[in-house]
C-alpha cells in the first residue's frame, strides 16, 4: 500500500503531464515548428504587395504613372460610371492584385497562416497603403479614403475567400 500511496506522490508532483495530454502538447510543439513564422510570412505578403503596388501604379494615372500612354486607363474608366464608383474600385483593384499576387508566392502552409490573420493582414495592408496614398497626394479626402478602404477591404477578401465558403455564400442568398 505505502508503494501506491509513493506512486501516487511522485505522480502529483512530476510536472510533466501524463497521458493524452502529454501527447496532445507534443502535436502541438511539432505543429508550432513546421509552421512558417509569421514574420516570414509578412515579408512575403510585402513583397507581394510592393509587385503589385508597381503594377496597379502602372495601369492607373492617378499618380502619375502609367505603362501604358493610350491616354485612357482604368481610373478614366471607372470615372466614366461615378467617383465614388472609381475610389471604392480603385481600392478593390489595387489590394484585390496584391492578394492574387500572394496568392503564387506563397505555399500552402503560408497561405495558411496568412488566413488566420487575414482581417488584421487586410487591415494593415490596406490602412499603410491609404496612409502612403495620403502622404503623397493632398487630395485624399475623408469620403474617398472611406470609400478607397471599403472597395479595398471587399476587394482583398474576396481573393481571400475560399470556393466552398464562396459557393454557400451564394446558397445562402
Amino acid at each position: 500500500m505505502t508503494d501506491l500511496k509513493k506512486d501516487f506522490q511522485s505522480f502529483a508532483e512530476d510536472s510533466s503531464p501524463a497521458g493524452s495530454s502529454f501527447v496532445l502538447n507534443k502535436i502541438n510543439s511539432t505543429l508550432a515548428q513546421e509552421l512558417p513564422s509569421a514574420w516570414k510570412v509578412a515579408t512575403k505578403l510585402g513583397f507581394a504587395h510592393a509587385v503589385g503596388t508597381a503594377l496597379t501604379m502602372a495601369s492607373c494615372s492617378q499618380f502619375g504613372l502609367t505603362l501604358f500612354n493610350t491616354g485612357h486607363d482604368l481610373m478614366h474608366t471607372f470615372m466614366d460610371v461615378s467617383p465614388l464608383f472609381c475610389h471604392s474600385m480603385c481600392g478593390a483593384y489595387y489590394l484585390a492584385v496584391t492578394f492574387l499576387l500572394a496568392r503564387f508566392f506563397l505555399n500552402r502552409e503560408e497561405w495558411l497562416v496568412l488566413l488566420r490573420t487575414r482581417v488584421l493582414s487586410i487591415a494593415s495592408v490596406a490602412l499603410v497603403s491609404l496612409g502612403v496614398f495620403s502622404a503623397i497626394s493632398h487630395e485624399v479626402t475623408w469620403e474617398s479614403a472611406v470609400l478607397w478602404l471599403f472597395g479595398a477591404s471587399l476587394g482583398a477578401e474576396l481573393m481571400t475567400v475560399s470556393k466552398r465558403s464562396f459557393k454557400a455564400f451564394l446558397k445562402s442568398i
